[in-house]
């Protein structure tokens, strides 16, 4: 019955993540697009810093300090060897972005902008070619099928061996990233010069691809993964929010914030992004399942 509950726990999870992918449905509304076009860059700081708070609060708070206690010291597994795993999975977390990437513009090749033949169009927009629509949308549709299947793997991996609390924990913080990166591909996917996509177009294959977060839940899962491959996928998923918010997010703040209130604004909501949470660390319980052997050796 437990194991029936986390399944369900975790495929709801799975839903909430999924539900993100449709948040470009705000720019909709004619008072949010109004905000966006009037207001970009208050809303690309706030969205950005509240992000990389939660992020590294995540990464930090739980996810990195979690593992060191699954990848525990064993009769068969040295203080050295389990400091190697540790951080080579953190490490391999921070690069695989950049890997995926590369190896996305190696297969899709990298869209450059199209060049104006016509003199009196000069002051007009270049309509993209048909290849350059291609290009940008399968980088971003395929990138973001093969994020949220890591983001899956890292959801079902806390749901699997951890406190219903840190679960839920990892997937708040998952939204929170989730949200500004969908909101941005929405507007790249519309963008009249990049996707050239219809609104209702742009969100439908952005939910598609938005899926795959589920199959990852449901691989970790079926997986029955025990306390060491728990703890390896919670280092590498923390340094994936590591990578995220230190190279993704914070630099679009320090992009966008020119002023002193744009500025103490993302700092502000950093902070609350960072606490919203930390708070899980009033009511945490260490992760533990199959393998429960391992123990705390740290």
């Amino acid at each position: 019955e437990e194991r029936e509950k986390r399944w369900g726990a975790a495929i709801g999870a799975a839903f909430i993540v999924m539900v993100c992918t449709l948040m470009g449905v705000v720019f909709l509304a004619p008072v949010f697009a109004k905000l966006q076009s009037e207001h970009e860059s208050l809303v690309t700081v706030l969205a950005s810093a509240f992000a990389a708070g939660a992020l590294l609060a995540a990464a930090f708070y739980l996810m990195l300090y979690e593992a060191t206690h699954l990848i525990a010291i064993t009769d068969d597994r040295t203080e050295a060897e389990a400091s190697a795993w540790w951080g080579s999975a953190t490490l391999l977390g921070f690069v695989s972005p950049f890997l995926l990437e590369s190896i996305i513009s190696f297969i899709v090749g990298k869209a450059k902008p199209e060049e104006r033949k016509d003199p009196e169009a000069a002051n007009e927009s270049p309509t993209p070619s048909r290849s350059r629509k291609v290009r940008v949308l399968s980088g971003v549709l395929l990138g973001d099928f093969l994020h949220n299947l890591v983001d899956g793997f890292f959801i079902g991996a806390a749901f699997a061996n951890c406190d219903t609390s840190m679960a839920w924990t990892i997937t708040a913080a998952t939204v929170y990233h989730e949200l500004a990166q969908e909101i941005s591909d929405y507007l790249v996917l519309t963008n009249k010069d990049q996707g050239d996509l219809k609104p209702f177009m742009a969100l439908g294959l952005n939910f598609l691809s938005g899926m795959s977060v589920l199959f990852g839940v449901c691989i970790v899962l079926s997986a029955e993964p025990s306390n060491f491959s728990t703890g390896c996928l919670l280092a590498y998923g923390a340094g994936v929010y590591l990578q995220i918010a230190a190279t993704e997010c914070m630099p679009r703040v320090h992009e966008f914030a020119t002023t002193l209130n744009l500025r103490l604004s993302g700092f502000l909501l950093f902070v609350i992004g960072a606490t919203a949470i930390g708070l899980v660390l009033l009511d945490h319980e260490h992760c533990g399942g199959e393998g429960g052997g391992d123990g705390h050796g740290h």
